[in-house]
């Protein structure tokens, strides 16, 4: 296969310099890395379909790529940017939505495989404008953008595929008769193919993002592209293969050990199979963790909740290194903001939270945020960095809430105080695990719940079935009013703790600012609601 057919010929609603050319890392744009990715892959003819803005695109002419305009683009829609590459289409190839960013891997495996057709899914990101898929027997049955006409989400398509030329050549007689112009190609991908005919990849925990607004842009810009920054970061295998080594000294540790990085926001996790197919989960402690965390307490609270049949088990914990060895899950599908927020998987988190909170084990250690707020601004001058524009002017007032807190009745339960979706993994079975204790600590329920609203934009709706399940009834004002308090905490914490991890030589983007920013605009309504 040496053929690549890029759409990017939609008109933006909110900018005049298509999205796909915008640069947003290294001064590279969707599109140039898109091509790189094709190029990487040994694709040599490359058409690239373009209606809004089509003279920004000119340029790629001299670079051996076809450009085609759609001067219909603004009363047409993607399967007639499509049909417009036939004359210069003649073998199977691979269609690329330009707007979408994703990992090199989702083309590696697809030209790999020995499909003619194949669809790229993965999980359900919750931004809106899903093209959800339902699958059968290995096989795409339904696709749509109507959550009501499916009856299990398998997942969303990630916009790059595998066409053969025979569908193809289907879906154009097929429209070529069409009265509706504004259909789009995935509708008539599905008329004209069996369910047998429609194999899928899927890519579980996908670092990938479209643009559709200068929201999803900025989005892409300070979260979803450091996040690969750091997932793709080189990193020394023989080093791994000496943490492996102390982990099973009777081993044979080298090259039949399969390790592949799968991520992880501030530390580096891997995924490792043994040669005897034995699945594991290693976490390398990422920079500036020296200070933040206390091993030892991540220790005994994380087998605290291994106990609780919350925390996946764990193999090996190096309480000095922070170097953590778990147990892989099968089939793990981790949560995402708006994969978290259905109601199956808000049943099973109120039950992780009922677990925990009701537990009446003692953890090792206590969490108290204005201590850990003090601590951090230690570590920050130490690292030599600074906090945000404006926190000094707002620090008297973020301390202040600590006797508001105390007015308002502070209980002391074990919690997790890390809430990211993420650290939330659904198991081939449907169960569902809290992950990652490192924050773990005797704080506060309330705050539990701040992050977990905080970290995922829980909708009103949700944060509603979420607390009147827990407390089995009436949510009192006091609750709300204590969430929002601890909204302003942890945004102020992560913030302080973002500055710190930059000064070390981390990047998060705009991570810590928006969060400082957030937390200004709650800190009014913090005032608000105590009134």
């Amino acid at each position: 296969m040496k053929t690549a057919v890029i759409l990017s010929a939609r008109k933006e609603r909110d900018t005049e310099t298509p999205y796909p050319l915008q640069p947003f890392g290294e001064g590279e744009c969707l599109l140039d890395r898109t091509l790189g990715i094709l190029r990487d892959n040994g694709i040599e003819k490359i058409v690239l379909v373009v209606g809004f803005r089509a003279e920004l695109f000119q340029p790629y002419t001299q670079q051996g790529i076809t450009v085609v305009v759609n001067q219909d683009f603004q009363f047409t829609a993607s399967m007639a940017s499509l049909a417009l590459a036939a004359p210069y289409v003649d073998e199977d190839f691979i269609l690329v939505e330009s707007d979408t960013f994703y990992e090199r891997v989702v083309v590696e495996r697809l030209i790999a495989s020995t499909y003619s057709n194949c669809l790229s899914i993965t999980d359900e990101s919750g931004k809106g404008d899903e093209a959800f898929v339902e699958v059968h027997n290995g096989f795409v049955s339904k696709i749509t953008k109507d959550r009501h006409q499916i009856c299990n989400i398998e997942g969303e398509m990630i916009g790059v595929s595998k066409i053969s030329l025979d569908t193809y050549r289907m879906m154009l007689a097929k429209y070529a008769s069409a009265s509706n112009r504004y259909v789009n190609y995935e509708y008539l991908l599905v008329d004209c193919t069996d369910t047998t005919e429609r194999p899928y990849l899927k890519f579980k925990n996908l670092i990938w993002g479209g643009v559709d607004n200068v929201r999803d842009f900025k989005q892409l810009k300070n979260y979803i592209f450091p996040r690969l920054c750091r997932k793709e970061n080189p990193y020394d295998k023989e080093n791994l293969f000496a943490y492996l080594k102390k982990i099973f000294p009777t081993e044979n540790i080298g090259p039949s050990w399969q390790i592949e990085q799968i991520g992880g926001m501030s530390n580096k996790n891997f995924k490792v199979e043994s040669p005897a197919g034995r699945l594991y989960i290693l976490r390398v402690p990422g920079i500036a963790s020296d200070g933040m965390v206390k091993r030892s307490n991540e220790d005994i609270n994380g087998k605290l909740a291994c106990k609780m049949e919350i925390n996946p088990p764990i193999t090996y914990f190096d309480e000095h290194t922070g170097l953590k060895l778990s147990d892989y899950i099968v089939g793990a599908e981790t949560l995402n903001a708006g994969t978290i927020q259905r109601m199956g998987n808000m049943e099973q988190v109120v039950d992780i939270f009922k677990v925990l909170h009701h537990s009446q084990v003692r953890f090792a250690n206590e969490f108290n945020i204005f201590h850990e707020l003090l601590k951090y601004e230690r570590l920050l001058q130490e690292a030599g960095g600074k906090a945000y524009d404006g926190y000094d002017k707002l620090r008297p007032r973020v301390f202040v809430l600590e006797d508001t807190l105390n007015k308002l009745g502070v209980d002391i339960k074990p919690c997790h105080n890390d809430l990211v979706p993420e650290n939330f993994i659904k198991g081939g079975d449907g169960h569902v695990y809290l992950i990652d204790w490192e924050y773990s600590g005797m704080n506060d329920p309330m705050a539990d719940f701040a992050a977990l609203f905080l970290e995922s934009d829980f909708n009103d709706d949700n944060i509603d079935f979420v607390l009147t399940r827990y407390f089995e009834g009436t949510v009192s004002k006091c609750v709300k009013q204590k969430i929002l308090i601890y909204q302003v905490l942890w945004d102020i914490l992560w913030s302080i703790w973002t500055c710190i991890k930059e000064a070390k030589g981390d990047n998060f983007g705009t991570y810590g600012q928006d969060r400082f920013n957030r937390a200004l605009i709650t800190m009014e309504r913090v005032v608000h609601v105590l009134d």
